[in-house]
């Protein structure tokens, strides 16, 4: 019998599979490469012809922002607020928009086709429009005064606000290829950019460039698709600030001129060496409508200019938070009394003014600065330079913080630090009216937000008599009278007193005690006032402003002209 075969089983086949593992790696290069080196395929663009889109300076806001009137675009004034002009004013209860810039004061009243530009009419296209709360600013008026380039894509729908002002930077794409929402290939794909388009750069983030394209569409790019980025300059011939007013030589040295009832005659005041600027105490504000109150005195002006002195009039509150927030809360107010005053200043032959506002409430802080700001550029319509009192920088709502120095000093010419009443006429303990120590570093605190070059420090020309009177069931009452530099010398003459250095405020004092009562005083003299003007030079400052004129000695102004 033959031996059985041996049983056969077949070896399986094993296929290799079609898509390895290596050609799916292959197509899916492939897909990748062709979806960016074809853009076209699968783009979805960002917004639809129904709802406009708007950028601002490669910012993108999103669409159904922009309104379309009659071929004008109008903006929401918030929007504009926030991302073009922090300093547009909407009066909402005047409905009127203003809006300031280095040489215009420009005010839109809604749903009229005239606004006005340093008080001149202007015709407008399409007025401000209020839509529920919102007030709408036309776009095209706006971009005259920022100097702007607004530009209307209608396939891409979307609106892009460019500032000329600004330099950019630019780069000229290499090749075609996908602008997208972010910065990743999983992103979506906008539009399709051509080779050749030239496209403004905001940021670079790794291997992308946060770019907007010429249709105003903003986006990512892969940094290799673009040329060398380049900076474009700034396009722009808007007027930029005035350079403060300066004396021909030497420093600003002011002098504050009180004026309680009359103008002193300038035969009583006698020679200011040195002095190149006087300003005089005669506008204060009156009534809630506006109304100014004026002790001005055409002869006095006349007598300074004849001694080579110019005249800053001051303006005043009164003191009165109550007041000062009933005329700066109107739009129309503060109008009535800008136009006072630039009336006064041309029928007095003024050379400048000087805003002393002080104990505001905090939360009209913004209005003051607005004031400043509606009046600074017709002032300087009329050659004057526009300066503003602020006080040493506390805790103090009413004294102290009311001021925003930095946006002060953005809008006036000169600000004057009233470096004085470190102790005040009420206060609970004596102490100087203002220490060496404590000037300095009310000086440093300004500095932080005033630049150097608009600092003018306060001098104080008189100094506090303070009476300590012992109580019997233990502590003192404290009180003090003023003294101008000349009553103080001969209150030390009359007492045989002489004044030692007080080490903590740098300046000399004496002190003795008669009955139950103890005398303090802490002079100004040479030696104060040395001291400050060396602050004064230490610190670069513009210049000096001495409260006041009538409690000085002839020394003083020889002290200053000497170091001015």
């Amino acid at each position: 019998m033959a031996p059985p075969l041996p049983l056969y089983i077949p070896r399986p086949v094993r296929r290799r599979p079609y898509f390895s593992l290596w050609r799916w790696l292959i197509v899916a290069l492939a897909l990748a490469l062709g979806a960016y080196y074809l853009p076209g395929l699968f783009t979805r663009p960002p917004y639809t012809p129904a709802a406009p889109g708007l950028v601002i300076e490669g910012q993108d806001l999103g669409a159904g922002l922009v309104r379309r009137e009659k071929g004008e675009v109008l903006v929401p004034v918030p929007v504009l607020k926030e991302h073009l002009d922090p300093h547009l004013f909407w009066d909402e209860k005047e409905k009127l928009l203003t809006v300031t810039t280095a040489d215009r004061v420009v005010r839109l009243p809604e749903a009229k086709l005239t606004a006005f530009v340093n008080a001149r009419p202007v015709k407008l296209t399409v007025p401000v429009e209020v839509h529920g709360s919102t007030p709408y600013a036309p776009l095209t008026f706006l971009a005259r005064l920022y100097e702007l380039e607004v530009h209307y894509d209608e396939h891409a729908a979307v609106v892009a606000v460019t500032r000329r002002d600004r330099p950019h930077r630019t780069a000229a794409l290499r090749l075609a290829t996908p602008l997208r929402s972010g910065p990743s290939f999983a992103s979506v794909r906008r539009a399709a950019l051509a080779a050749g388009e030239r496209v403004t750069v905001y940021e670079e983030k790794g291997i992308w460039l946060h770019v907007q394209a010429a249709s105003g569409l903003t986006g990512y790019i892969l940094r290799s698709a673009a040329s060398a980025i380049s900076l474009a300059p700034a396009r722009s011939s808007l007027p930029t600030a005035p350079r403060p007013w300066q004396p021909p030589q030497g420093k600003v040295n002011l002098t504050w001129e009180y004026v309680h009832r009359r103008t002193p005659d300038w035969t009583s005041i006698g020679p200011l060496p040195g002095v190149n600027v006087i300003s005089p105490t005669w506008f204060h504000l009156a009534t809630p409508e506006g109304e100014l109150t004026s002790r001005a005195d055409p002869a006095f002006v006349r007598a300074a200019h004849a001694r080579g002195l110019a005249v800053w009039a001051l303006i005043g509150n009164n003191f009165d938070p109550d007041l000062t927030r009933a005329v700066l809360s109107s739009t129309a107010r503060r109008e009535k009394v800008i136009r006072q005053l630039l009336a006064y200043a041309h029928l007095l032959t003024l050379d400048g003014l000087n805003i002393d506002f002080e104990n505001m409430y905090r939360a009209d802080s913004r209005l003051f600065v607005q004031f400043l700001r509606e009046l600074t550029p017709l002032a300087h319509a009329q050659g004057l330079p526009v300066s503003v009192d602020v006080t040493v920088p506390s805790e103090s709502e009413n004294w102290s913080q009311v001021y925003d120095r930095k946006a002060i000093a953005e809008a006036a010419d000169y600000v004057a630090l009233m470096a004085y009443d470190e102790h005040w006429a009420t206060s609970p303990e004596a102490g100087s009216v203002a220490s060496l120590p404590w000037t300095e570093a009310a000086i440093q605190a300004t500095l932080r937000e005033v630049p150097r070059e608009k600092l003018l420090l306060g001098l104080p020309l008189y100094t506090r008599l303070w009476e300590e009177h012992a109580l019997p069931g233990g502590g003192a009452k404290v009180t003090s009278t003023a003294l101008s530099l000349r009553r103080a010398r001969i209150f030390l003459a009359q007492n045989g007193l002489t004044p030692r250095r007080d080490p903590a405020s740098g300046q000399n004092y004496v002190e003795f005690t008669r009955g139950a009562t103890t005398f303090k005083l802490w002079l100004e003299d040479e030696t104060s006032l040395q001291a400050r003007l060396t602050l004064a030079q230490k610190y670069r400052l513009a210049g000096v402003a001495s409260w006041q004129r009538g409690y000085a000695e002839p020394w003083v102004w020889e002290l200053l002209a000497r170091e001015l």
